[in-house]
């Protein structure tokens, strides 16, 4: 069974959305995980594969939109594709992916904004009823 946590934001911007999705990738690459993050859409593909790289001076987290099976890639993003081999989801998108299965830790990043936490709810919803047992996080400042 997987480790589901939901980080609900204290703030809602969307700028503060992206650098938090930065800063939990970061934490998870240097401990060693495989991350996927399963963006919403292009634009968010396109936001956060730019702003890893500069998110932060001293920060390097090499990444691509897709790997190859002969390449692991320590870190992928997308909104369509499921690298192989992967320990942690960030999902970024307003419903459950349906691979969400494969994956030993899954964490959900809820924005302060009313249809962001309404989406969040109906997600914590789909999981406890597949038997999962999500925690909840409030992520300060």
């Amino acid at each position: 069974m997987a480790r589901i946590d939901f980080h609900v934001l204290e703030e809602a911007s969307p700028q503060a959305y992206l650098n938090y999705v930065c800063r939990l990738t970061e934490k998870a690459y240097t401990q060693g995980c495989h991350i996927h993050i399963h963006t919403a859409d292009q634009d968010m593909t396109d936001q956060l594969d730019e702003l890893l790289w500069v998110f932060r001076d001293r920060s390097f987290i090499p990444h691509q939109s897709s790997c190859t099976q002969q390449e692991l890639c320590a870190v992928t993003l997308n909104h369509e594709q499921l690298p192989e081999k992967r320990e942690v989801l960030i999902n970024l998108a307003s419903q459950v992916p349906s691979f969400y299965d494969q994956f030993e830790r899954i964490v959900e990043v809820i924005a302060n904004e009313e249809t962001h936490k309404q989406q969040g709810r109906e997600r914590f919803r789909y999981y406890t009823g597949q038997g999962q047992q999500p925690t909840h996080l409030q992520v300060k400042k």
